[in-house]
């Protein structure tokens, strides 16, 4: 039996390179499920009855999402929801004694951190990290039927025009993900826990198939 490369990117259903762009903002989760970076579809053709069963499996008990409307709620939480940022503007302005007299006592001790460690270098927060999931729920509500594919690209432009308000390459809005990926995981983030994070984000700005590099930013 053949094993499925999903590395591939070969654009089987003929998109055009806007559409193309739009997956790409999803590609992080893309990548960490093993899922298709160049069709809307993310299993393509090799949807099976389980992955679609597991599918509205990890909708419904990783983000409440069963119908519609919860899908419209979610929707407008990854839009609108401020977790790092709002932190980040109370510290990023401190001096580093004043980081460390607040990291020693704190119960914020890795988020503090984090500011510390990205003050100068993360303008527009951990927001890549809410659009980049919201590409990917949008994805996967249509492959369950939710949305239809006309209201499925209506959406991915949308998440897309808010992405390219906040970034200016693939770099920044990878950058801006794992910053949110590394608050996620706040109360334990270490090497281990953010790895294939890492990997992934490596991949996807260093490998030749990675849809960053066959999808011009531009």
């Amino acid at each position: 039996m053949s094993t499925i490369n999903y590395h591939t990117f070969e654009n089987p259903t003929n998109l055009s390179k806007a559409q193309l762009w739009l997956i790409a903002t999803s590609a992080m989760l893309t990548e960490l499920n093993k899922e298709f970076h160049d069709t809307l579809l993310p299993h393509h053709i090799h949807s099976t009855p389980k992955l679609l069963k597991d599918n509205k499996q990890c909708l419904l008990r990783d983000w409440g999402i069963k119908d519609l409307k919860s899908l419209n709620s979610t929707i407008h939480y990854l839009e609108t929801e401020q977790t790092f940022e709002p932190m980040q503007n109370n510290w990023e302005l401190l001096s580093e004694s004043e980081f460390g007299h607040l990291s020693g006592q704190s119960e914020f001790r890795n988020v503090i951190d984090m500011v510390r460690n990205y003050q100068y270098d993360l303008c527009h927060s951990d927001y890549g990290w809410h659009f980049g999931r919201c590409a990917w729920i949008i994805r996967h509500a249509f492959y369950n039927e939710l949305i239809s594919e006309e209201e499925a690209w209506d959406l991915l432009e949308k998440n897309g025009k808010r992405i390219k308000d906040q970034f200016h390459s693939w770099e920044s809005f990878g950058l801006s993900y794992l910053i949110g990926a590394q608050y996620w995981k706040r109360k334990e983030y270490n090497e281990i826990s953010m790895r294939e994070f890492n990997a992934n984000a490596t991949f996807l700005l260093s490998n030749k198939k990675s849809p960053w590099l066959n999808v011009d930013w531009n």
